[in-house]
């Protein structure tokens, strides 16, 4: 008897398959018949395609890989995501190989899971309660719920030694290393200048030795000569963070590689939910919450563009009512969790 498994395949094979997609703009209309020989070659082949950063989000994608691999083992999983963040995910041991996203070609793949807009669909339509994490997200939307949430980063003893004497090259003064990473690529995350120098103050106080981290130079770092790493390539960035002693980071990409590697973080969040963002991170959270506080019934809100309390492009609520003192609190329950 012939198996029925085997004409419900077979049909499938010989189907005609028709996508619509866009990759990066670029408008997709296919239109092919898949024979068997291709169906052979593509059938174990799964494309996850991030089309966009930031490096935050990326970092958050290294947690979907696990439980992917898990639920189909004989399985190759490549991830397509812009060549910038390659350095990234490449370590990432459920990843079969890394793909250039606006080159890769969709058409190999029977299966495809466009990750790039997901979260920011999910997360403005339930806003101001958007309770998933971003891995959570982008795993279901591929038909899987996570069980795992490790990253799996995996530095070489040589990128360690070289992360750790960068800081040292920096040093100016003995005690405990602190990365501190006041600036994201959102505005209305950034860090104010009063709240920077509070706290790089009560660290200096509490005997630490505080660096800036940052892409670019923190000009209220070089405007006090206080030290900062910055224009470093992405496995340096990543191997600074892990021989820091401590990381406090507003919600960017230092937050969520500090999270990742299980470092003494402490995360400071604005207008998206801190607790939310950092739920399968071992971490602090310095935020005005309306979870925290009966008073604050601001937020978070997830509306980055269009504040309701004041005009666009004006510094929000959020952050102004965020004083130094507040972070400080947590500072120190960061160091009494952590001891130096």
């Amino acid at each position: 008897m012939t198996c029925p498994f085997f004409f419900c395949t077979l049909n499938y094979c010989m189907a005609t398959i028709i996508k619509s997609n866009s990759v990066n703009g670029r408008p997709l209309k296919l239109s092919k018949t898949l024979s068997l020989r291709d169906f052979y070659h593509k059938r174990q082949k799964i494309l996850i395609l991030r089309s966009c950063g930031g490096l935050g989000d990326i970092l958050m994608h290294r947690m979907i890989f696990e439980d992917l691999k898990n639920t189909v083992p004989d399985a190759e999983i490549h991830f397509a995501c812009p060549w910038m963040y390659h350095d990234v995910v490449k370590d990432h041991p459920f990843i079969d190989k890394v793909i250039d996203s606006e080159t890769v070609d969709i058409t190999e793949y029977i299966i495809t899971y466009n990750t790039s807009t997901a979260c920011g669909r999910y997360e403005l339509a339930l806003a101001p309660y958007s309770g998933e994490h971003r891995s959570d997200i982008w795993a279901n939307h591929c038909g899987v719920t996570l069980k795992n949430h490790n990253m799996h980063i995996k530095l070489t003893e040589k990128e360690k030694k070289n992360g750790k004497k960068l800081i040292e090259e920096n040093r100016d003064r003995n005690g405990p290393s602190v990365a501190f990473c006041p600036i994201s690529a959102w505005r209305g995350k950034n860090l104010l200048r009063h709240q920077i120098l509070g706290v790089t103050n009560h660290l200096h106080k509490q005997g630490c030795y505080v660096f800036g981290l940052h892409n670019d130079p923190i000009m209220t770092f070089v405007e006090n000569d206080i030290p900062f790493i910055h224009d470093v390539k992405s496995r340096t960035w990543m191997s600074v963070i892990d021989q820091a002693d401590y990381i406090i980071s507003v919600d960017t990409a230092g937050f969520h590689c500090a999270g990742g590697m299980g470092k003494p973080l402490l995360g400071i969040f604005t207008w998206a939910d801190g607790e939310v963002y950092g739920k399968y991170y071992d971490c602090l959270i310095s935020q005005r919450h309306r979870n925290l506080d009966p008073n604050w019934t601001c937020g978070p809100c997830y509306d980055w563009s269009n504040c309701p309390k004041v005009q666009r492009n004006i510094v929000k609520p959020c952050l102004t009512e965020l004083s130094p003192e507040l972070i400080i609190e947590q500072v120190e329950k960061m160091f009494k969790r952590w001891p130096r």
